[in-house]
């Protein structure tokens, strides 16, 4: 019954921008409200080739979630409908990235999180873009949970060599980003016994060179000090 809901919902354009959640490469994620309660809903838009993509990366998180299934701290997957809707369960949490605060807990929090990166790649995936703040949630009662799997890794017996070695590059991907939010980018102050999970790879290192040139060449840090300051004096 909630599937043709849902499908009916969709279909009658009632997912207007007031229930739009965020919208970004793989397409829009939408809040549904119905009677079995509510569902983040994430959407292949556009159309031809596109529509092609997004609906193949849907897909794609979908059978990510497959292997997840009764992971404690990430969202539950409730379905895939005509193949272009994927049904998630609603987190009602504050991302790390909007929260604007430590976190009171913060060891436990942190911890907790650590716990619940490998249970997923004991689960077979690999999440590969936890230094996105974003995608980490931080509930009313501060527990954590890890969302979007969009550009997730899932280790597969038929995958082969390279398979494996990309898995095992985006799992240290993984420990290198908890390391970065714990310490918030602080990598003197990692104690001894957090130091075995942080080894950068060549590839980090290569994408923070060109990162920091970029900034350079753009002036980013200065235009952020001046947005600072302009914020301040107009407040």
């Amino acid at each position: 019954v909630e599937n043709l809901e849902l499908l009916h919902w969709l279909r009658s354009g009632e997912h207007t921008v007031e229930a739009l959640i965020s919208s970004g490469y793989q397409g829009a994620a939408y809040l549904y409200e119905g009677t079995q309660g509510r569902r983040v809903i994430k959407v292949a838009t556009g159309s031809g080739i596109v529509g092609w993509v997004r609906r193949w990366m849907i897909r794609r998180e979908f059978a990510i979630y497959r292997h997840l299934a009764g992971v404690a701290g990430v969202p539950h997957c409730h379905g895939l409908l005509d193949e272009q809707f994927l049904v998630l369960e609603f987190v009602d949490g504050i991302p790390l990235s909007e929260l604007g605060r430590d976190i009171d807990s913060h060891n436990t929090f942190y911890a907790e999180l650590l716990q619940i990166i490998t249970n997923v790649h004991d689960a077979g995936v690999a999440h590969g873009d936890l230094k996105r703040r974003d995608n980490v949630l931080v509930t009313a009662n501060e527990q954590a949970c890890i969302v979007d799997f969009g550009t997730a890794v899932a280790l597969s017996d038929r995958g082969g060599w390279f398979n494996h070695q990309l898995f095992k590059l985006v799992r240290q991907f993984d420990y290198n980003a908890w390391i970065k939010l714990k310490y918030r980018g602080d990598y003197k102050s990692i104690t001894p016994n957090d130091r075995p999970y942080y080894r950068p790879t060549q590839l980090e290192n290569l994408l923070r060179i060109i990162r920091r040139g970029w900034r350079k060449i753009t002036f980013r840090q200065y235009r952020k000090a001046r947005r600072r300051t302009r914020e301040s004096e107009s407040s």
